[in-house]
């Protein structure tokens, strides 16, 4: 009986026991501190970023219509030319005897003329000098033109493909990335330029011809070039699935040079979501997977997100709602169904 007893006292010591230790295990979770903050929406603009190369808004490799010996050449590389001045002079033998030519036709033509005036030559004969005579008018003007190379824009001299005295011959200029005609000289108009970038499908539909965009190149990474979206590629590669799309910039001061390295950001439409402070988010371990803390009624619920983008210290993010508390400081201590105390 005795003995008995003792067990009855012993086993209703443990019982207490294990009751203390439950209290204070729940008296510890209960002393589990955090901070916390309410979310809610934000305006912000969103961007699309990529990498691209500078090109001249204009470029043309400029040659004759026939092969010639470059006679002059009167302005040096590097030096900005006007639409219309006379860059390279080609010999003129051919030119020469067009001239005689011509000029032997129109004596021709105006004694036919006269005669046809008086009636003493029919039509058809008058018609047939005619024709020789219009011939040789358009044979000395193209011959003309061929001797002469003129700017057919402003800009720089960037090359010459010939040198003075060398035979021009119809043989290809084969610099990659740029004009492959075949030519004398290579002009550039570098006062605007243009920056290809490449657009996947599923980016293209929200870029429009005259959207803004920031463009910065690594040669100058802290200054940011203004930029327009000016042209975009009808057609998609069949290899990259994407579009050439053309940002003008302008480079009044020449110190962007074509072949420099840029990156671009175009602005989209503004837009709201939910930002919270990167501080915020956990990651689970061993995953991708993000998850954002929230907290109702002192009981922490583990909430996936997904990042939308992120801005300075914040990121957007969708999988929450306005309004909702979420932990910003001890998130590292808590779990699913964790009391917690909010000190903020």
């Amino acid at each position: 009986m005795k003995r008995n007893i003792i067990l009855a006292v012993v086993l209703l010591f443990g019982m207490i026991s294990c009751t203390d230790k439950k209290e204070e295990k729940q008296n510890e979770a209960q002393k589990i501190i955090v901070k916390t903050i309410k979310i809610s929406e934000e305006s912000y603009t969103p961007e699309l970023n990529y990498q691209g190369t500078a090109f001249a808004i204009k470029e043309a490799n400029l040659g004759a219509s026939i092969p010639g010996r470059v006679e002059k050449i009167y302005f040096n590389e590097g030096d900005n030319v006007k639409k219309g001045d006379l860059l390279v002079s080609l010999s003129g033998e051919m030119l020469s005897q067009a001239v005689i030519e011509n000029n032997a036709i129109k004596k021709d033509f105006d004694r036919v003329t006269r005669l046809k005036e008086k009636g003493s030559i029919s039509q058809q004969d008058f018609d047939h000098v005619k024709a020789k005579y219009d011939a040789s008018i358009e044979k000395t003007n193209m011959l003309r033109k061929s001797a002469e190379i003129r700017a057919p824009f402003d800009g720089t001299i960037i090359k010459y493909l010939v040198k003075e005295g060398e035979n021009f011959l119809f043989s290809p200029n084969l610099s990659p990335g740029y004009s492959m005609t075949s030519g004398i000289v290579s002009l550039m108009n570098l006062k605007t330029l243009k920056v290809k970038i490449d657009v996947n499908e599923k980016e293209i539909s929200k870029i429009n011809k005259g959207q803004k965009a920031d463009v910065v190149f690594d040669a100058y990474p802290n200054k940011i070039y203004k930029g327009v979206v000016a042209n975009i590629a009808p057609t998609l590669s069949t290899m990259t699935r994407t579009a050439c799309v053309e940002i003008k910039i302008d480079n009044s001061d020449l110190i962007i040079k074509p072949g420099m390295y840029a990156n671009v950001s175009i602005k989209l439409p503004e837009e709201k979501a939910i930002f919270v402070p990167i501080s915020a988010i956990y990651r689970q371990a061993g995953t991708g997977e993000d998850y954002i803390f929230t907290v109702t009624n002192n009981i922490v619920h583990k909430n996936p997100v997904n990042r939308i983008t992120t801005i300075k210290d914040k990121v957007a993010v969708n999988g929450l709602k306005i309004n909702q508390e979420i932990v910003t400081l001890g998130k590292n201590k808590i779990h699913e169904g964790s009391k917690v105390i909010i000190k903020n």
